[in-house]
Order: C-alpha cells, then structure tokens, then sequence
C-alpha cells in the first residue's frame, strides 16, 4: 500500500466516527473514576473540585508527552519506511541520527502546544509538571517493551536505549544528592495510578482496533499507537471544557442556596424571657 492509501484507510467512514465515540466513551470513563475517587476522598465540595482537576490535567499530560514522542517516532519509521530514493534520501541517510535529534525537539514543541494552547493546563505546578512528564518517559518504555518482547518487534530496541538514556539522564545528574534522587522517585511514583489508566485505555484501543482491522498489523505498531494517541487527543479536546461547565454549575447552585438560620440556643431563650419578665415588674411599679 502506498502512503495515499494508508491515509485514505483510516479516515474512511464510518470506521474513523467508531473509532472517536470508542475513545470519547473511554475517556467519560476516565472523568467518572476520577470523579468516584475524588469525592470519596474529600467531603468538602472545593478540595474534591480541585483533587479531580489535578488528576484529570496529570492525566492529560501523560497522554500529551507520550502522543508527542510517538508521533515523531512515527514520522522517524514512516520516513525510512517510504522514502526509499531520490536527494531527501541520500540526505536522510546521511544525516538521521542528528535529525532524531531535531525530531525530539519538535515533539517538546508539540507537547507545549498541546498542554498551553489546545487544552491549557492551569492548575499543575512546575514540580507536579516534570514528575507527570518523568512519568509519560516510564509510560513510553513500557510501550516499547510490550512491542519487543509480546509483540515480539525488534524493529524499535535504539529507541529502547534511546529513552532509556533518556529516562536515566532526566533525574541522574552530576550535582543531584541522594534526597533529590528519592524525591524525584516519590513524585513520579505518585503517577503510577494514572499511568494505568492510560496504559489500559490506550490497550483497549489497539485491541479494538486490530480486532476491526481498522488497525494495520503490517503498517507498523508504532503508527498504530500513534493514532491511537491522537483519536485520545481529539477526545480531550472535544470533552476537556464538560466537567469545567459541570463544576461551574455545582458551585452557581450551592451559592444560590438559602442560607439555614440558627436557631437560638436554650440559653439564649432563657435570657430573654427573663428580661421580659423584668420588663413586666418594672411596668407593674
């Protein structure tokens, strides 16, 4: 198949809308195991608002930093896939190891436009930020280590190392103590949950997908994956502003709501009926 064709496969309908209400269902999902946790951990309406905004924002990071490295990847294996001849091979094949390079700083690029433009995320903090990211890492080395040793690809073990490298180079460096080692450890562990999440929704997507063919086995598992990042992303975008309306509207109610009056302490009637009553000695004299 040409690349054309490829295309042309994947946007075709109805199986492109399936596959969207599949991961836009999913993704509801997700809000409602949020939802579940966050109101079972908190009572107070304002610390469970910002509890699941916390979580559903990690969780699109994840999904973010992750879509973005396996988007270049894809680009890395389409190119060496498809361009087989002609200048911009000959200058390919000389130059892909520095171009991974540039392909890697595009993806910072793209997950920066995904996280401060398309759906801005307003409430992470710079540490919680790096720990999600430093997570999304761990999320894409599981990935790869699913496709060399179930999938059984060893078409993807120098992006293996690559990341690898990656993943060790992003908290071992030379002026890092031993504290800033666990703590860094700590943060992203805090993430495991919510990678899960994203591991499980991004594995019931393939496996619908290669169920309906929708999924080709023989153009890659890596584009594969990277669509299925990209169907997530769409959902986001699409659904990312419900629970902001939802939570808005909780909080117009409960300011709406008529303010109880207290009612008096005994105490409180006991003193007045005594005053009254010293009234009524004072008025008899």
């Amino acid at each position: 198949m040409s690349y054309a064709e490829y295309v042309k496969h994947y946007f075709t309908l109805p199986d492109c809308i399936i596959f969207l209400v599949l991961a836009l269902v999913l993704l509801a999902v997700v809000y409602a195991a949020f939802y579940i946790y966050s109101k079972g951990r908190f009572k107070n309406p304002r610390k469970m608002q910002h509890e699941f905004f916390s979580l559903t924002e990690r969780f699109y990071e994840l999904i973010f930093s992750g879509g973005s490295i396996i988007g270049f990847m894809a680009a890395y294996y389409l190119i060496n896939r498809f361009v087989t001849s002609g200048a911009f091979y000959q200058f390919w094949s000389d130059y892909k190891d520095y171009l991974l390079l540039v392909f890697m700083i595009i993806s910072i690029l793209v997950n920066t436009f995904f996280d401060h433009v398309l759906v801005p995320l307003k409430r992470l903090d710079r540490d919680e930020m790096a720990s999600i990211r430093l997570t999304g890492m761990l999320y894409m080395i599981l990935i790869f280590c699913y496709i060399k040793f179930i999938y059984e690809d060893n078409n993807y073990d120098m992006f293996i190392t690559y990341f690898l490298t990656l993943m060790i180079g992003r908290f071992v460096y030379f002026d890092a103590s031993f504290k800033d080692f666990l703590h860094c450890i700590k943060q992203a562990a805090a993430n495991i949950p919510i990678m899960i999440m994203g591991l499980t929704y991004l594995g019931i997507l393939c496996l619908y997908g290669y169920s309906t063919s929708y999924l080709l086995k023989h153009n890659g598992v890596i584009t594969n994956i990277f669509f299925c990042h990209l169907y997530i992303v769409v959902a986001i975008f699409v659904l990312h502003f419900i629970p902001e309306i939802y939570f808005k509207k909780k909080e117009k109610e409960r300011g709406n709501r008529p303010k109880k009056k207290k009612r008096p302490k005994p105490s409180d009637v006991d003193e007045d009926v005594e005053l009254e009553e010293i009234d009524i000695e004072i008025l008899d004299l």
